[in-house]
């Protein structure tokens, strides 16, 4: 038997340490001393343990591997087993230990176990470096909970000393120390990951480091596990340590690889599988099937076909034309249309093309990588394009299979930029052109679309003007059911959308876009992270580097805004523009606090005030007193609009719907009670019962077997609060929507909205939520006398106040813009003050114009309201486009002119007209100076307007 001394001549641990380990086991008394003494020379020399593990791991702990090690192979004698099979856990409430054979699969096996059952501890895992009497070669993973040095830490700190685990201080060397400390302090970007890969010539080992938010890396300590194995790499050991700070590192040490080409296809990986979610093509990728960024590849190509496969033929085509004159059927073979697309192009069927076409999709992933791929010096991919369709054709035999993976093909050709090869990301990007879209679904063709994928989302934003702005909304799914409904109609709700804003921002000089968050099932929570997963897709696009080919050529401005649950993250949005460098990073996003310069809607009402400038204009035609008149609602006292509406307005609320449930009282809602509520933004759950009149009610979304007062019986509050709109008791002189789902009143169900007499139930809609009603239902109310202010003529308040936010961050330095804009300690300054109150002065001078066109339009010709706000919307962005295209705004006296009597006094007075004209971006200035002549033209000579009139216009102009 050797002595301690010698073994301690051929380990990394002294003479006093083995003593010391040897006593622990004695102690235990499990083993006779001479087996102990072998078994502390088999672990501590055979094995080939690192030299790491025996400097960071204590004694007692290194004790209590051999005994685990021993107890495995006396395991493996009692079942008469040949070979020692070693499969062995210890697991307590603050610590784990596991002792396994190093098969890939059962190590992943015990690292989800791990992530199940210990989420939030340290890992360390170290390999043997030879094997164990012949058995396989054993993996180590030790786990702990960490405890941190201090409390509550912030963010930004990066001190290692102060948010660290007190083992992980006490046990590493030096170095180490300074190692993480210096990865600590390069990773200064909060969001996004820091990837870096060291050689190591003492070991001649590869050693890839990680630091990522601890809250966002699920699976990805396995996943890298993953990616290692389909590279043919074995990690010697691996660590995960975490940080007080909500950063973790992430630590592999694999054999050295010297191919630098094959070093960066390793790290894209790593960088691909951070921010992309699970999916069917996962088990592919762990059976070494595909590559992860082949994987990666088809979860993307996935998402554009199962979006974009809604196939019309011939037949439809001939329908449609055959039933024009009857909106009723021709709205049913629309829906029957779509349904049938969307029923034969499933989430589940296109991830079934991808899985049994592997072969192919591999394919398609070279065309795309050398399309796309920086590393290429020749990005020529026609010969590979037409080698893969033709493959396609002939040898794929199920023809959905054939459509899905063509539409593929139909994907890597519209891409002008992706951010897929980009080291450091939190979602996947892509950028298209947007030709590919069918012109019977989407009739008009966007300007551009943006395509965000992660692992909590996807995501699209689409402008129709390459100057446009448009809100963010998250779409979350209350089951899983509205979830695969959300998912298969997000693009259209989308497009719809910013198809409304674009006809809404006609006389604004920004274009109208939209984007569309829909969160993942199993994610409902993650809007935070969704919505900054998205905006950093977003910026990667607008601002290409080297890493990314560039097939568009041209600087892209986006403006964005809030909408659904996305208003209270304007402001990190546009830090989070200003932390990347993004130079109109002031203008990125609307809706900010106004501490930095925000001026947002809910505050002043700026929606609000157009939607009831229109509401009062119907009353003055209709000669009625707005405190005479009732109205009802949807969208309640919690909201912008809702809340607004209740504290401009002096009518008679009889129904309000929202969030919470339904409140009705057919004598009038207690006004001062409403108000309360309104200014506290609350729902209508919170109204105090006791105000109701003796018929009035309050029906919550959680209540069941309700009786209302006249008798009716209310068996689910939810799905009375979803259909009250169609419910006889819905009625009133006015009805403004401030809330709602889009296509709430369709072709199908209009007619519930007149009594049995065929009387409408409102005198007046004016709709302050966008797409309440569809055009087709809209156009048959009309018919029955409804008045009908459309959504893109009605509530434009909101885009007119952010688009003066827009023009007047482009136009002041950041000096300016914090002393004039940024509210400090609740004080405003004189300039903001009047510089709202002359939005506000705009947005009702622009809602009064519209009005009276709109409505001797409707006088002159006959036509319906909702077609002539479509019509003059059309009319004026078709003017606006010539403008632009036009030499007049080379005519510098007429563009001072369009400045002095388009833009606020007091941005003009305060800045200067010439600095204005200098610091404001030239395409911006084009679309102002179009925007502002287009539709003051329009307002006075209508739709009739010709060239004689127009020359006729811009004299008077010039003369104003």
């Amino acid at each position: 038997m050797k002595s301690l001394k010698d073994i301690a001549s051929c380990s990394f641990l002294s003479e006093e340490q083995l003593q010391k380990i040897e006593a622990i086991i004695l102690k235990d008394n499990f083993f006779p001393v001479e087996q102990v003494r072998q078994e502390i020379e088999t672990f501590c020399t055979d094995l080939g343990l690192s030299e790491q593990y025996f400097e960071s791991t204590p004694l007692e702990t290194i004790a209590r591997h051999i005994e685990a090690l021993r107890a495995a192979e006396i395991l493996a004698t009692l079942r008469g087993e040949k070979e020692v099979r070693i499969d062995f856990a210890t697991e307590h409430e603050n610590e784990a230990l596991y002792l396994v054979e190093d098969n890939h699969y059962r190590a992943i096996e015990i690292e989800e176990r791990i992530e199940k059952k210990y989420p939030g501890f340290r890992i360390q895992s170290y390999r043997s470096a030879r094997k164990l009497k012949g058995a396989a070669y054993l993996r180590w993973y030790v786990v702990c909970k960490p405890e941190f040095v201090t409390g509550e830490i912030r963010p930004e700190e990066n001190d290692l000393k102060k948010i660290s685990d007190r083992d992980f201080l006490a046990s590493i060397p030096k170095e180490t120390f300074q190692r993480y400390q210096d990865m600590m302090k390069k990773a200064r970007d909060q969001e996004r990951p820091y990837l870096e890969a060291n050689h190591v010539p003492k070991d001649k080992t590869l050693r890839i480091s990680v630091v990522c938010k601890t809250d966002s890396i699920p699976r990805f300590f396995i996943n890298i596990s993953d990616v290692l194995n389909s590279h043919g790499l074995v990690s010697r050991r691996k660590y995960v340590e975490h940080f007080a700070n909500g950063k973790t590192i992430i630590t592999f040490y694999v054999d050295d690889i010297t191919d630098e080409e094959k070093l960066q296809d390793l790290l894209s990986d790593i960088s691909l599988i951070y921010v992309i979610p699970e999916s069917p093509l996962s088990a592919l990728f762990r059976q070494g099937k595909l590559t992860a960024q082949e994987m990666v590849f088809g979860i993307s190509a996935w998402s554009f076909c199962h979006q974009f496969l809604s196939s019309y033929n011939e037949e439809y085509l001939k329908l449609s034309q055959a039933l024009k004159d009857s909106p009723e059927l021709l709205g049913l073979l629309r829906e029957m249309k779509v349904r049938l697309a969307k029923e034969t192009f499933t989430e589940d069927r296109v991830w079934d093309a991808f899985i049994n076409n592997y072969q192919i999709v591999k394919k398609l992933f070279n065309v795309f990588d050398r399309k796309f791929n920086p590393l290429h010096q020749n990005h020529d991919h026609d010969s590979l394009v037409e080698s893969v369709t033709r493959e396609i054709s002939r040898e794929v035999p199920v023809e959905i299979d054939r459509v899905v993976l063509l539409s593929v093909l139909t994907f890597i050709k519209h891409i002008l930029r992706t951010n897929f090869y980009k080291k450091e990301k939190v979602s996947i990007a892509y950028m298209y052109n947007p030709e590919f879209l069918n012109k019977v679904d989407y009739p008009v063709t966007p300007f551009g679309i943006f395509h965000v994928i992660g692992r909590e989302l996807r995501g699209f934003h689409i402008r129709f003007r390459d100057i446009a702005r448009g809100g963010i909304r998250i779409v979350r799914s209350i089951n899983y059911q509205t979830y695969l409904n959300n998912s298969d109609f997000i693009f259209d709700e989308n497009y719809n959308l910013a198809l409304t804003q674009q006809r809404k921002n006609k006389d604004l000089p920004e274009g109208g876009s939209k984007g569309a968050i829909l969160l993942r099932w199993g994610f409902t929570d993650k809007m935070a992270v969704a919505f900054k997963k998205y905006i950093d897709g977003l910026l990667d696009l607008m601002m290409p580097d080297e890493s990314i080919v560039d097939y568009y050529g041209k600087e892209v401005l986006l403006f964005l805004g809030p909408d659904e649950w996305t208003a209270d993250l304007m402001e990190w949005a546009a830090q989070r523009a200003r932390v990347r460098g993004y130079k109109f990073w002031k203008a990125f996003t609307t809706g900010k606090p106004l501490s930095m310069g925000g001026i947002p809607h809910d505050r002043y009402g700026m929606t609000t005030n157009s939607v009831h400038e229109y509401v009062l204009c119907a009353l003055e035609k209709l000669g009625l007193k707005e405190e005479k008149i009732t109205k009802v609602m949807t969208g309640g006292p919690d909201g912008d609009l809702g809340s607004n509406e209740i504290l401009i307005s002096k009518d008679k609320i009889l129904a309000i719907i929202d969030g919470s449930g339904v409140l009705y009282d057919p004598e009038g809602i207690n006004r001062k009670e409403l108000v309360r509520l309104a200014r506290a933004r609350k729902m209508v759950e919170n109204f105090n019962r006791s105000l109701l009149s003796p018929q009035g009610f309050l029906v919550n979304i959680k209540d069941r077997d309700v009786v209302l007062p006249d008798g009716e019986k209310v068996e689910n509050g939810l799905e009375f609060r979803n259909n009250f709109h169609l419910h006889p008791k819905f009625k009133a002189d006015i009805f403004v929507p401030c809330g709602g789902r889009p296509a709430s009143i369709n072709i199908n169900n209009w007619r519930t909205w007149l009594d049995e007499d065929g009387k409408p139930r409102f005198k007046v809609i004016v709709e302050g939520a966008n797409l309440f009603l569809t055009q087709e239902a809209r156009l048959r109310l009309e018919e029955k006398g409804v008045i009908i202010y459309k959504d893109a003529s009605a509530n434009k308040g909101g885009v007119t106040s952010s688009s003066l936010e827009v023009l007047a961050s482009l136009a002041m330095t950041d000096k300016e813009w914090d002393e004039l804009m940024c509210v400090k300690n609740g004080e405003e300054s004189e300039f903001r003050k009047q510089y709202v109150k002359e939005i506000i002065d705009i947005i009702r001078e622009n809602a009064r114009l519209e009005f009276e066109i709109i409505w001797k339009e409707n006088a002159r010709r006959g036509l319906p309201r909702a077609v002539l706000t479509d019509l003059i919307s059309e009319k004026i962005n078709q003017i606006k486009d010539a403008i632009n295209q036009s030499d007049l705004f080379n005519d510098k006296a007429l563009l001072k002119k369009v400045i002095e009597v388009g833009v606020p006094k007091s941005l003009v007075q305060k800045v200067g007209l010439n600095r204005l004209l200098t610091r404001v971006p030239e395409n911006y200035l084009r679309a102002l100076f179009a925007s502002r002549l287009a539709g003051r033209y329009v307002y006075r000579f209508g739709l009739d307007a010709n060239e004689v009139d127009f020359y006729q216009f811009i004299e008077d102009f010039k003369k104003s």
